[in-house]
């Protein structure tokens, strides 16, 4: 029998892709979907996004820009954001290659292939770019050539655009000078949490992808900027025990019952990607009710408290709605002193032991 099962609705990523395309203000919408989608899928991810109207789909490999091409055929550009790995740039044919170093672009010219090129500049993220004035000399380099590169786009990446917007002004203002010197060609800066609230970072395009999948990039309420989850994980009730006062359940004892308490087993573990910081924290739902996950959560399976009307083999919400009650990634990232975008990507452990299925609304 299954494990858990990821519900992923699409008819949600549309309507994310449509509501990041209204708070972009005339920039164009480029989905994200490294990570298989972050566990949601890429290709049917991208697909959605495209028919939403994506212009471009931005991934994180090639491995993943192969995958993409055989399912979106030409639908749609797709940019590879990761540098390539040494030796790679011979397949790097027919895709949108970011180059964030003069090695980089020295690697990918020596190639000889043709693919378009997007440079990368530093402004403060401290990670992959150029500085701006070889950015600057790169991007003016290809525009002038006639090969087999071509300059598709010029870039960065903020890096506090959800938590600190003087820092992300500095970047910003860093940006537009670059921008402003370049040869024409896409400018792109802003990543979710720059387009839904800073105006001035949005450029000719904004690269979207937690937002896409409707987890909020300022780990609240995804509901405040209009976005609506696409993910929901559900398991089962696959054992039940009553315990005596005095009687515990799972390791380390951290669940000692004080009076008679009925729990309830969920075959769902840390190696299914559920968090094991939420022991003790977190809850489920279970017939529409949350369910504190009171014991430590182990490597195959949780443990829940439950009345007396649970039963073998009901529905265990691990992330979304149920009834009236719903539990968000946001919610279960707190519990585990963590990210929404952690919760959801490590999801694919569970995608491996269970499975995941699609539905349009």
């Amino acid at each position: 029998m299954t494990r858990s099962t990821l519900e992923v609705d699409l008819g949600a990523v549309h309507e994310n892709a449509r509501r990041l395309i209204e708070a972009a203000g005339g920039s164009r919408l480029w989905a994200v979907v490294k990570a298989d989608g972050y566990a949601h899928g890429a290709v049917e991810c991208a697909g959605t996004a495209v028919s939403a109207g994506a212009e471009r789909v931005c991934c994180a490999t090639l491995e993943e820009a192969r995958e993409l091409r055989e399912a979106l055929a030409a639908r749609a550009p797709i940019v590879v954001l990761s540098p390539l790995e040494p030796g790679e740039e011979a397949q790097a044919g027919g895709f949108e290659i970011v180059v964030s170093s003069l090695e980089d672009y020295a690697r990918l010219r020596a190639a000889g292939v043709p693919c378009g090129v997007h440079v990368k500049a530093d402004t403060g993220m401290g990670r992959w770019g150029m500085v701006p004035a070889d950015a600057l000399a790169v991007s003016r380099e290809l525009a002038a050539a006639n090969g087999p590169l071509r300059l598709v786009g010029v870039m960065s990446h903020l890096a506090t655009a959800d938590d600190d917007p003087a820092f992300a002004e500095l970047q910003t203002a860093v940006f537009a000078a670059l921008a402003r010197e370049c040869p024409p060609c896409p400018r792109h800066l802003a990543n979710s949490a720059a387009s839904l609230t800073l105006p001035e970072t949005r450029f000719d395009a904004v690269r979207c992808g937690i937002a896409l999948y409707g987890v909020s990039p300022f780990d609240r309420d995804p509901a405040e900027h209009g976005l609506r989850p696409a993910l929901r994980w559900t398991s089962r009730v696959a054992g039940l025990r009553d315990l005596a006062p005095g009687q515990s359940a799972g390791y380390g004892r951290r669940l000692i019952a004080r009076d008679p308490q009925r729990v309830a087993y969920v075959p769902v573990g840390y190696a299914d990607g559920y968090p094991r910081l939420a022991s003790g924290r977190a809850d489920v739902l279970v017939r529409g009710i949350r369910r504190p996950v009171a014991a430590t959560v182990s490597m195959d399976q949780l443990t829940c408290i439950v009345d007396s009307q649970v039963q073998l083999g009901d529905e265990v919400v691990l992330l979304g709605a149920q009834g009236r009650e719903r539990v968000t990634a946001e919610e279960l990232a707190r519990h585990a002193e963590t990210i929404g975008y952690e919760i959801v990507c490590a999801t694919a452990l569970a995608v491996r032991r269970g499975r995941r299925v699609y539905r349009s609304q």
